[in-house]
């Protein structure tokens, strides 16, 4: 009896905890009406694309949050957080530019919460301020800027830089697009003495390369690839290979070239190769009938190496001192060295040739005093012009014959 008595007094407590915890919870979380702030709610904005179709576009907008005070369920608020609430702006009705136009928003829950239930009391701020501009694009041309200190052994090709782009597409509002006016490329050549090939940002600059903020500025590329040659520069010699003859000599001759160097570039391997000086041609001296003579030799440099004064000519001056020319007409003329079984027979009975020397052994000198010969060494049988020696007495050891003179002979079997 006193078991039951005691069960049931237990079952009355129970029962009553639990309906006043089911009060409790409708007190608080169910019926209780409470209000909240909320704080760094997003701003969304609606429309864009209605915005985007007009060529339109926002620059500027008030804020990127707000703070709202909300009221309503208890059970309702508490399912709401910064993280799932959002206000919306509607952009759509916007058509044309204007600075600081005022829009409301308009809160948005999470699921599972009605527009119906919540209220707003307070809004912080209470409309949002938004800068419109038309968007615009427009074509810049790309700029190489060059800093630093260049070598001065060595040339840096500015003129022949290659890029992969030579201008860049920029989009942005039309205030700032229209500012700019080139993308500058700042190269700093200090210590560069190779060619190179790299990818480098540029700066959006105003019509006095000055900067211009692009932070609301898209463009096409970000970097740009810029190509240059870097070559070292030496000084040249130009020289020309004599032949001394015909009385002429290191001592009465004299060869000018003009110009007596260039600059050339090229790689170091090229340019070592090269050396420090050029032949631009052989001159036998034998040939030149005048006192003064002046011949022009091109500048033909070989693959890989440039010539940077652009002087594509050398004209080579060349003067005889003391010297004097006679002609002389020369009717005995000897065969020498015919191969054995073999016989020769020059053909042409005279021969004119010029003499030049100093005009002391030149007055002085005879017919006699001069000796002509055609060599036939390894001669054979048949007709042929062969080219006549013409040697001098010992006392006339300063005369030397001009060019060189041929005669026709034949050479046949001997007895025939």
């Amino acid at each position: 009896m006193k078991n039951q008595k005691n069960n049931r007094l237990y079952s009355i407590l129970l029962s009553v905890c639990v309906a006043f915890g089911l009060w409790l919870y409708v007190v608080n979380n169910v019926s209780q009406e409470d209000s909240t702030t909320f704080y760094n709610i997003p701003v969304v904005m609606g429309g864009e694309s209605i915005l985007s179709d007009q060529n339109l576009m926002i620059t500027n907008m008030s804020t990127e949050t707000v703070s709202l005070r909300l009221s309503g369920a208890r059970s309702d608020l508490n399912k709401l957080d910064a993280s799932n609430l959002s206000v919306r702006v509607d952009l759509s009705k916007i058509n044309e530019p204007g600075e600081r136009i005022a829009l409301s928003y308009t809160p948005s829950y999470p699921s599972g919460v009605s527009n119906d239930d919540i209220v707003v009391e307070e809004r912080n701020p209470s409309v949002i301020y938004v800068d419109v501009d038309y968007r615009r694009n427009r074509e810049i041309p790309v700029q190489v800027k060059y800093t630093g200190t260049r070598s001065e052994d060595h040339l840096y090709d500015t003129e022949n830089v290659v890029l992969d782009y030579t201008s860049v597409t920029v989009t942005g509002p039309a205030s700032v697009v229209d500012q700019i006016q080139v993308a500058v490329i700042e190269v700093d050549l200090t210590d560069r003495v190779e060619s190179f090939s790299e990818s480098l940002r540029y700066t959006l600059c105003d019509e006095n390369e000055e900067p211009v903020d692009a932070a609301q500025i898209t463009t096409n590329v970000e970097q740009i690839r810029v190509d240059m040659q870097i070559q070292r520069i030496q000084e040249l010699e130009l020289v020309a290979d004599v032949i001394y003859g015909g009385g002429a000599t290191e001592e009465n001759t004299s060869v000018k070239i003009e110009p007596a160097t260039i600059r050339v570039s090229g790689s170091d391997a090229l340019l070592a190769e090269l050396g420090e000086t050029y032949t631009i041609g052989t001159i036998n001296l034998a040939e030149l009938e005048r006192m003064s003579n002046e011949l022009t030799y091109s500048i033909t440099l070989p693959d890989g190496i440039v010539n940077q004064t652009g002087v594509s000519e050398a004209t080579v001056t060349v003067r005889f001192t003391g010297l004097k020319i006679r002609e002389f007409t020369i009717a005995n003329i000897a065969c020498i060295n015919v191969p054995d079984g073999l016989e020769a027979e020059i053909i042409t009975t005279s021969l004119t040739i010029q003499v030049r020397g100093p005009f002391g052994e030149i007055d002085a000198l005879t017919e006699e005093d001069i000796t002509a010969a055609v060599d036939f060494t390894g001669a054979e049988v048949g007709t042929a012009t062969y080219r006549v020696n013409i040697t001098f007495s010992e006392e006339f050891a300063n005369v030397g014959a001009m060019r060189t003179s041929s005669v026709t002979a034949t050479v046949q079997t001997a007895g025939e």
